[in-house]
């Protein structure tokens, strides 16, 4: 199964009758823009290989300061909407149709606050269908005005639904290529699941959460922006650690290999970087060193990639609902030179972090010449790393 998520953010949001100039969907709260909340949690997810956002052509200067992000690079794809949503579904579609992709996900940009476990419910309540959608039972007295007159509706047979929108890709390709030989009345074709409906595809329904609402009024980016802001509290993390040189050829250091006459000792790959580093996301969500999660006298560690210690403390730290907003790195050490490779780290750093480089500080410096490190017997390094946690 290859899956696509195709993000719709080709609308000017005029109903929001913001102040602000900047559409919607651009709008930054708590720090980041509405539609990264989005593209964070699908990138979040495993089985999601790519999003492709339909832009409005006019927003281009807005989209470029996000995609240009080292974290959403060969990621993150953008075509250009039109002036109806269908329009922009069906090029986000047209796009995916020449790649391998299996499923989609189809959804709005303006709902933000869709559950991180919401993407792959919705995986699983499509087996067996042509697709599946998340949805809300209705909890008030429905009612339908026509000419000027009240009608009240059973609400037992009345659900809303939300995005996002998960599908076979052939499947819904084709009902929208389609389209109009099901219907002449395209303004009254609101979502995707419509669009299957009229096509007769069988969709399968999730009972959903109220947080995920549509930002359409004030109302509702006023609600946002207290829940986003009330959501995370942060919290910081120290690591140290240190190595000592022996006779080699290389030395390894934040996951990547540098030429040199010497070698860290330890007993796994002796990564002085990735252990410091380390130790700072366990120290942020509370958790014990390193070497209580992975025993130096235990040989099955001997000579390990300290990547695998790493990733474990970004396991631990993403089931503690944390995640990394920037993390500031200290090389103390006479030798060799750090800073010719400062960005080589810095980029290797992004890539197993998942963080932008902007976000990434390296300093290297020296002791003067005193205690260990000035007689350049090893290397030292310091962490400390700030993260958000949800509340």
């Amino acid at each position: 199964m290859k899956i696509s998520a195709i993000i719709c953010a080709a609308g000017d949001g005029k109903r929001l009758n913001s102040t602000s100039p900047t559409p919607k969907q651009y709008l930054s709260v708590n720090e980041k823009t509405i539609i990264e909340y989005s593209i964070d949690k699908f990138l979040d997810i495993e089985v999601v290989d790519s999003i492709v956002i339909a832009i409005n052509p006019n927003h281009t200067a807005y989209i470029q300061n996000i995609i240009e992000k080292d974290a959403y690079k060969d990621k993150v794809a953008v075509v250009h909407g039109s002036n109806t949503r269908l329009k922009s579904v069906m090029k986000g579609l047209e796009y995916l149709s020449t790649s391998k992709v299996t499923h989609v996900f189809i959804h709005d940009a303006a709902r933000p606050n869709f559950l991180p476990t919401l993407p792959n419910n919705l995986v699983k309540a499509a087996e067996g269908y042509d697709g599946s959608i998340p949805i809300l039972e209705a909890s008030s007295t429905i009612k339908q005005i026509k000419n000027n007159k009240l009608k009240t509706l059973d609400r037992s047979t009345i659900i809303e639904s939300q995005t996002p929108q998960f599908f076979e890709f052939m499947a819904i390709y084709n009902a929208y290529r389609n389209l109009a030989k099901f219907t002449t009345s395209f303004d009254r074709v609101t979502d995707d699941a419509q669009v299957a409906e009229l096509a007769g595809l069988s969709v399968n329904t999730f009972k959903d959460s109220k947080k995920n609402y549509k930002i359409t009024l004030c109302d509702d980016l006023d609600r946002f922006k207290m829940e986003s802001e009330n959501m995370f509290s942060s919290r910081v993390g120290i690591g140290f650690d240190v190595h000592k040189f022996e006779e080699g050829d290389n030395l390894r250091i934040f996951g990547i290999d540098i030429p040199f006459n010497k070698k860290l000792v330890g007993h796994s790959d002796a990564d002085v970087g990735l252990h410091a580093i380390t130790d700072a996301i366990y120290g942020s969500i509370g958790s014990e060193d390193i070497g209580s999660h992975f025993n130096p006298a235990d040989d099955k560690w001997r000579g390990v990639d300290s990547k695998k210690f790493l990733d474990h403390s970004l396991m631990k730290l993403k089931e503690f609902g944390g995640k990394i907003l920037n993390i500031d790195l200290v090389v103390i050490a006479e030798e060799p030179n750090i800073n010719a490779y400062r960005e080589a780290i810095k980029g290797n750093l992004s890539d197993l972090l998942k963080i932008d480089v902007s976000n990434i500080g390296l300093k290297a410096t020296t002791t003067e010449k005193l205690g260990f490190t000035g007689r350049k017997e090893g290397i030292a390094v310091q962490t400390i790393v700030n993260v958000s946690v949800k509340k």
